[in-house]
C-alpha cells in the first residue's frame, strides 16, 4: 500500500509505479498527484522483471520494494535510511513485520513467528541443533544472527517519536541459516544501490521465489542487519477477506510453482554442499516432500511421483511419501487424485483441530452446513467492497495534499 510509503518527515524520496500489464486504473488514478511518482508501463512479464525495471530506473542512493499487499508503517523509511547512513560499511537493513492473516486474529511478527514457532521446532524433529540459543540467552533472534546492539543516537529521536523508548538492532551473516527458509521480507528491506549491483538483477525466469535468489546473493557478499521494530505490513487478504491473486504468491494457486522454484534455488545454493553435509541433503528430501504435496493438490501426478521417490525415507515426516505414492498408483486421473487428496488433507486437518481444542464440536456442523450451502467465509463477513489498491489510492491522495512540494508558477 502506497498512503505510509510517503512519510511526511521524509520527503528526498522518488516512486517509480511500475505498471506490468495491469487492468486496475492505477496509473490512470495517480497521474498528476506529485511529481516525484514516475510511471513505466511494460507488458506483463512478472513481478522479476517490473522489479528489475525499477532498479534500472531508479535514481536514489538506496533502494526498497513495495508489492500491492503491502504497507510500510510511519518512519519505516526514517529510521531504516538513518541506520544506513549512519554505518557506510552496511549495505541492507530490514524492519520486523507483521503478517495480517485476514481472519481478525492478531498479526503475527512475521520473522519471529516463523523462527520460534517453524524453523526450531522443525530443526528440533530432525535432530538438528543449529538453532539452538546459548544457555544465557532467550531472543529468538539470537538462533539467527551473531550479536545485537541498542539503537544508538543515529535513530534514538525516530524511535522516541514512534513511541518507542528503545530497540534492537540484530547483525549477522545469515546466508547458511536460509536453509530453513525466509529470513526477512523484501518489502521490509531496504538496500544500498552498491548492494543491488552486486547481487544483480531478479531471475526472470522464476516467477516464483526469485526473492529467495536475490536474498541469497545479498547474503552470501554482505552482513544482514534487522531493526526489532515492526514497521511493515503483510496482507495475506485483500479488502473483504477476498483471497490475493497475484500470480508471485507463494499461496492459492501460486502455491505449487512457488515450491517449484524454492527447491530449484535450494538446489543453487546449497546443493554443492550436500555431499559433505547430510543435514543439506536431508532438507532437500522435505522440499521435494512440500512439491510433491503441492503437486498433488493442482494436479501433477507425474510431477509428485518423481519428487515423492526422491523425498521417501524412514524419518520425521518423510514416511508420509509411501502413502503418498500409493495414492498415486490408485488414482491414474489428474484431477480424479487432485480432488481426493485435497478432501483427504481437509479431512485431515479438521480432525487435527478437533483434537487440538482450536475447533469446537458445536460450531463444526455450522461450518459443513455453510460449505455444503457454499457459502464462503468471505461472503459472511461484511467487507468494504474496496480492494486494496483502492483503498491505497485514496490515502494516498489525501496525504500527497499535505507532502507534495510547493512549486511557484
Amino acid at each position: 500500500m502506497l498512503h505510509f510509503s510517503l512519510e511526511r518527515a521524509h520527503r528526498d524520496w522518488e516512486l517509480l509505479v511500475i505498471d506490468d500489464g495491469s487492468t486496475d486504473g492505477t496509473i490512470e488514478r495517480l497521474t498528476g498527484l506529485d511529481p516525484r511518482i514516475r510511471f513505466i508501463r511494460q507488458a506483463n512479464q512478472g513481478v522479476a522483471a517490473a522489479r528489475n525495471t525499477g532498479i534500472q530506473q531508479a535514481r536514489g542512493r538506496f533502494i526498497a520494494f513495495m508489492d500491492s499487499d503491502d504497507e510500510w508503517r510511519p518512519g519505516f523509511l526514517a529510521l531504516t535510511t538513518a541506520f544506513l547512513r549512519a554505518h557506510p560499511d552496511q549495505h541492507w537493513v530490514a524492519t520486523e513485520s507483521h503478517e495480517d492473516l485476514g481472519d481478525g486474529s492478531t498479526p503475527i511478527h512475521h520473522s519471529r513467528h516463523d523462527i520460534r514457532h517453524i524453523y526450531l521446532g522443525f530443526a528440533r524433529s530432525i535432530g538438528s541443533r543449529s538453532l539452538e540459543l546459548p544457555a544465557d540467552s532467550d531472543d529468538d533472534y539470537l538462533r539467527i544472527f551473531e550479536n545485537a546492539e541498542l539503537v544508538d543516537d543515529w535513530g534514538r529521536d525516530i524511535l522516541a517519536s514512534l513511541g518507542r523508548p528503545k530497540a534492537l538492532v540484530y547483525h549477522g551473516s545469515v546466508l547458511q541459516h536460509m536453509r530453513w527458509g525466509y529470513l526477512n521480507w523484501l518489502p521490509a528491506t531496504v538496500c544500498t544501490r552498491h548492494a543491488v549491483e552486486v547481487a544483480g538483477p531478479f531471475p526472470v525466469q522464476y516467477r516464483n521465489a526469485s526473492d529467495l535468489r536475490f536474498f541469497s546473493a545479498l547474503a552470501r557478499a554482505f552482513a544482514f542487519n534487522l531493526i526489532g521494530v515492526p514497521l511493515a505490513i503483510k496482507y495475506d487478504r485483500a479488502a473483504g477477506n477476498q483471497p490475493l491473486t497475484q500470480a508471485h504468491l507463494a499461496t492459492g494457486a501460486g502455491a505449487y510453482r512457488f515450491e517449484r522454484s524454492k527447491l530449484a534455488w535450494y538446489d543453487d545454493t546449497f546443493g554443492p554442499s550436500a555431499a559433505h553435509d547430510p543435514e543439506i541433503a536431508l532438507l532437500r528430501r522435505h522440499y521435494c516432500l512440500e512439491v510433491a504435496h503441492r503437486a498433488l493438490a493442482a494436479g501433477h501426478r507425474e510431477v509428485a511421483r518423481e519428487h515423492l521417490r526422491q523425498a521417501a525415507a524412514w524419518r520425521t515426516r518423510l514416511w508420509r511419501a509411501w502413502p503418498m505414492q500409493a495414492l498415486c498408483g490408485l488414482i491414474q486421473d489428474d484431477q480424479r487424485l487432485a480432488s481426493v487428496y485435497s478432501r483427504s488433507i481437509r479431512l485431515l486437518d479438521i480432525a487435527a483441530r478437533l483434537l487440538t481444542g482450536r475447533l469446537s464440536p458445536r460450531t463444526l456442523p455450522t461450518k459443513v452446513w455453510h460449505r455444503a450451502l457454499g457459502v464462503s467465509t468471505a461472503a459472511l463477513m461484511v467487507g468494504s467492497g474496496l480492494s486494496l489498491t483502492d483503498i491505497a489510492l485514496a490515502d494516498l491522495a489525501s496525504l500527497l495534499g499535505s507532502t507534495a512540494p510547493h512549486h511557484e508558477d
